[in-house]
């Protein structure tokens, strides 16, 4: 609506030469003061109206603005705006959860009040749904929860909440689905499912096949799952569906480690060299990365170490003997270790015979004790000062299935007893003898 002042029937026509043709604007010409009246008038009836409208919304979110829970308050903010599903919603919880004012009997009132003026959020569904659980009313209560899961079928929260109430119910297939729906959606809730179906069933197979999905993530989180729970059954059915995956050396370490502490170091060997691009088929026993030709990953059967500013130990490229680089130990000559921090696993066969070679390098390694390295009881002659690249050959007999091999130095007892300088090693191999 535009107000104008009316022109001269001249002007009016020159403007205008077209009179009967639509301009696209409405204008009202309010010559008189009569008409100004009438068009003051009817704006005021419209906003008056408007306001009427609107008025309860703005003051119910008013004195709402400071979410105090208090029932008085959203009393108050539900008269002046009823059909506010969400204020319905807040004083159910007030009057459910709040010992100060607890009343069951309004809270169930206000729940259902909640639904009826919003039938689309699945929160007020599921909080009705637990008041009818409370109540004994079993058929409202799935009803409430079959509702809370059509307006959100892939919200994992809701699944995990279905799958509760009919375990609490006694319906175990249909927990069983809302659980398995659950895990599928959001990974995270694998492990609230794992532990809820370790209580019910406590057999791996079932839970296996019905409750964890076949993803690497899922997989992952029930192979760590069983192994916390000592069930090498459940963490080898975890690794079969696991090994389908692409995963890291390090993801696959706890599991090794594992099946070490099983004695079953050929099975942690296989599940080491699972992920091998590059595995040994010469049939000589495995020796991973003897020529340090990566970096060592420190776990599995790598190499492990432990560096730290008094021995630091780290891959060199520069001093090698055989391969792409050797491992260099450096140490600072501020303590008098009883050094043994640089180790390998091996998986043999017990009862056979073996050879173990490699290559030593040591610059100025001070004090009486010098740099050795150990396999199953065996130890090669001990390294001080410096010298050049040296081969050892360490025959020895396998006490077990699985050895280690060990840098060691032993404490000096002089005086003088601060161990300094560097040792380099490479070419580790071991082979087995008739």
């Amino acid at each position: 609506m535009k107000l104008v002042t009316p022109l001269p029937a001249e002007d009016a026509v020159a403007d205008n030469p077209h009179p009967d043709r639509a301009s696209g604007n409405w204008e009202i010409e309010l010559s008189s003061w009569p008409r100004k009246l009438c068009a003051i008038l009817l704006i005021l009836g419209v906003s008056g109206v408007l306001l009427y409208h609107t008025w309860g919304t703005f003051l119910a979110a008013w004195i709402t603005r400071s979410k105090t829970p208090d029932p008085a308050i959203y009393e108050l903010a539900i008269h002046y705006d009823p059909t506010n599903a969400d204020y319905h919603f807040v004083l159910a919880e007030i009057y459910n959860n709040s010992t100060q004012y607890l009343n069951p009997v309004r809270a169930k009132q206000e729940y259902e009040a909640a639904v009826r003026y919003n039938p689309y959020r699945s929160e007020h569904w599921v909080a009705l749904s637990k008041i009818y659980e409370q109540e004994g009313d079993v058929e409202r209560s799935r009803y409430a929860m079959t509702k809370a899961l059509e307006n959100d079928p892939n919200y994992a929260l809701r699944h995990w909440a279905a799958a509760n109430l009919y375990v609490r119910l006694g319906d175990q297939k249909a927990a069983d689905f809302e659980m398995r729906r659950a895990a599928d959606l959001d990974v995270n809730y694998t492990v609230q499912v794992l532990d809820l179906v370790w209580a019910l069933y406590g057999d791996p197979d079932v839970i296996m096949a019905t409750h964890v999905p076949n993803t690497r993530e899922a997989n992952l989180i029930a192979l760590a799952y069983f192994m916390a729970r000592q069930s090498p059954r459940g963490a080898e059915l975890a690794w079969s569906r696991l090994k389908a995956f692409e995963t890291k050396p390090q993801e696959r370490f706890p599991y090794i480690d594992y099946l070490i502490g099983l004695k079953q170091p050929q099975q942690a060997w296989e599940v080491f060299a699972a992920g091998l691009a590059d595995k040994d088929t010469s049939g000589n026993p495995p020796f991973y990365n003897g020529n340090f030709d990566s970096e060592p990953l420190n776990g599995g059967f790598d190499w492990r170490y432990s560096t730290s500013d008094d021995a630091e130990v780290r891959r060199d490229t520069t001093t090698v003997k055989s391969g792409m680089a050797s491992l260099l130990v450096t140490f600072s000559g501020k303590q008098n270790p009883n050094y043994g921090d640089v180790w390998h696993y091996l998986p043999l066969e017990k009862g056979k015979n073996y050879v173990l070679k490699f290559w030593m390098k040591t610059d100025a390694i001070s004090t009486n004790e010098g740099m050795y390295v150990t396999v199953d009881g065996k130890s090669s002659e001990k390294q001080v000062g410096t010298t050049y690249w040296q081969e050892f050959s360490l025959p020895f007999t396998a006490s077990s299935d699985l050895v280690r091999v060990v840098l060691r130095r032993d404490p000096s007892q002089k005086f003088d007893n601060l161990l300094k300088g560097k040792v380099w090693l490479d070419g580790f191999t071991v082979t087995a003898v008739p």
